[in-house]
């Protein structure tokens, strides 16, 4: 089985920027106002010692202020009227210093935004920045890129750190020179670059994902004493196409890194349309589990040369309290990375069991494929217990060894971390009489060598192989060479993805042996549910 009111916040938020920027210029004014209000105070004390001499004056040497009096009164006005001013004249210059202190600052704050990319950081300093710039602009969209150095490790061991300083260095001047300048970059691991890019569509951006990587690629770093070729992997998500929130945006993209870089090296993965983020997804699945929402969906397997449905497929599929179902793509990078794959595996092994003993009954003897996630090959108790099943049963005891309906599909890259304990896990299901099919034969890490070592009944060969064949002149030559060597050890092969005549016409006259894909039949839904195998088998 594949696992396969928002507008009248806007307007608080508006207010609240204006009441702060209010606020700031209050503040900044204040020692205008205080050196206006001390040199108007000097004024006033100007005047009243003016008008204690008129008085003088008028009432005559006998009057109100005598002249003793006079000459105190008038001293003591002289000081507080000399200070005021001073006073005054400081607080004013002040004001002046710290309004040209600010412009400074503001302008320098602006020149840095519209500059060239530079490195910011620290980590968590670059993250408040991104809250800040996306609660300011509202629901503009934008496209967070995550960018990871392929084989940073090995490099590190061959070169040395210091080589790899200047690596990071020259890849850094690298993506500021083909990012736009609108972008912030910051280093986000100890070989990961993470880019916010406004105003960009998640089609935008994966246009530029992909001239950044060829960029980084094509060009040569100048090392320590030598030079020095890299490749990037980049995972990304876009807001709102594929994400609701910054948080859950930065979820989804480091999920799609995960799948760029289990693609090969140079390779760039999106976030899709109405993926949630990792741990919401992780909750719905775990909702989905015990609520018996994970259901297989079966799509055929058809024989190219007779037309006639010889196996079927299991598909992962959740089906959403909302009544909308999720596909594999969807949920299983997110399951693996919570360490649910086992228990999605478990549910649609015992599902499939319950169905192959229901069909077996009634005379159908199609072979049931079953993938097997590298979660699955850890669980040889598990794996015990499925080949249990098939020879505990009253009717599949009797379809063991050659007959065996069962077929267990692993993924290349899962086998060529370690051939050797992958056949191990997987010995309790071959002695039973179950075979083995290799998935994605041809999607880039494919070596021969290990179908010398391994049982390989089936190669399914990648669907983008096929599609390319239908152009390329040396994709049609793969397609015969695979075919060739497949016949040699007594493997029959199966084309995926077929979604069209021309295509089925490709692989026949190719010969390719079996195909499946949209063109013979979409997988097609099982209702029910599952309690778990172990569960079934007590």
């Amino acid at each position: 089985m594949r696992h396969g009111g928002e507008q009248a916040g806007g307007n608080g938020a508006e207010v609240t920027r204006k009441t702060q920027s209010a606020a700031k210029v209050l503040h900044a004014t204040t020692p205008a106002r205080v050196g206006a209000a001390c040199a108007l105070a000097g004024l006033g004390f100007a005047l009243l010692g003016r008008l204690g001499v008129t008085l003088s004056d008028i009432q005559g040497p006998g009057g109100l202020l005598a002249p003793f009096l006079l000459g105190w009164f008038g001293a003591k006005i002289a000081f507080w009227r000399m200070a005021a001013i001073q006073g005054g004249v400081v607080l004013v210059g002040a004001s002046i210093a710290t309004w040209r202190w600010r412009a400074k600052r503001r302008d320098k704050s602006l020149a840095s935004a519209r500059a060239p990319l530079t490195l910011q950081g620290p980590r968590a300093t670059f993250l408040r920045t991104l809250e800040h710039i996306v609660a300011t602009h509202g629901d503009l969209p934008y496209s967070l890129i995550l960018f990871d150095i392929d084989g940073f490790r090995v490099l590190n061991d061959r070169h040395g750190a210091e080589v790899c300083d200047d690596l990071l260095l020259c890849v850094k001047r690298q993506l500021v020179a083909t990012l736009p300048e609108n972008t912030r970059l910051a280093r986000f691991g100890s070989d990961e670059f993470l880019a916010f890019v406004p105003l960009l569509t998640a089609d935008e951006a994966i246009s530029l994902t992909r001239r950044v990587l060829e960029s980084v690629a094509g060009h040569r770093f100048d090392v320590g004493t030598g030079t020095l070729r890299t490749t990037l992997s980049a995972g990304l998500a876009s807001f709102p196409e594929s994400a609701h929130s910054l948080r859950d945006a930065m979820s989804q993209m480091t999920s799609a890194l995960q799948e760029a870089k289990s693609g090969g090296r140079g390779t760039v993965a999106a976030a899709r349309h109405n993926k949630v983020g990792v741990c919401r997804l992780g909750a719905e699945v775990e909702s989905a589990l015990s609520e018996r929402r994970v259901r297989p969906a079966y799509q055929p397997i058809i024989n190219l040369r007779t037309g006639h449905a010889v196996a079927e497929e299991g598909l992962a599929r959740i089906v959403l309290s909302n009544g909308q179902i999720l596909g594999a793509d969807e949920f299983m990078n997110a399951a693996t990375d919570l360490r649910l794959a086992n228990r999605i595996d478990e549910c649609l092994i015992e599902q499939a069991l319950d169905r192959c003993r229901e069909q077996s009954r009634q005379g159908d003897r199609r072979l049931r494929f079953i993938n097997v996630s590298t979660a699955l090959l850890q669980e040889r108790r598990l794996l015990e217990q499925v080949a249990f099943a098939f020879t505990g049963c009253d009717v599949l005891g009797d379809l063991t060894g050659s007959r065996n309906p069962l077929v267990v599909e692993i993924t290349e890259r899962e086998l060529l971390r370690d051939p050797a304990a992958a056949l191990r896990a997987l010995q309790p299901l071959l002695d039973i009489g179950a075979r083995l099919a290799i998935d994605d034969f041809g999607s880039g890490y494919s070596s021969f060598l290990y179908l010398t070592a391994l049982p390989v009944s089936f190669l399914k060969i990648e669907m983008e192989l096929l599609k390319t064949a239908r152009t390329s002149e040396r994709a049609r030559s793969i397609l015969k060479g695979i075919k060739a060597i497949a016949q040699d050890l007594n493997i029959l092969t199966i084309a995926e993805g077929i979604e069209d005549e021309e295509l089925a016409h490709i692989a026949r006259d190719h010969g390719v042996d079996w195909g499946q894909g949209f063109y013979f039949g979409r997988p097609v839904l099982e209702l029910g549910g599952c309690v778990g195998v172990s569960e079934k088998i007590a």
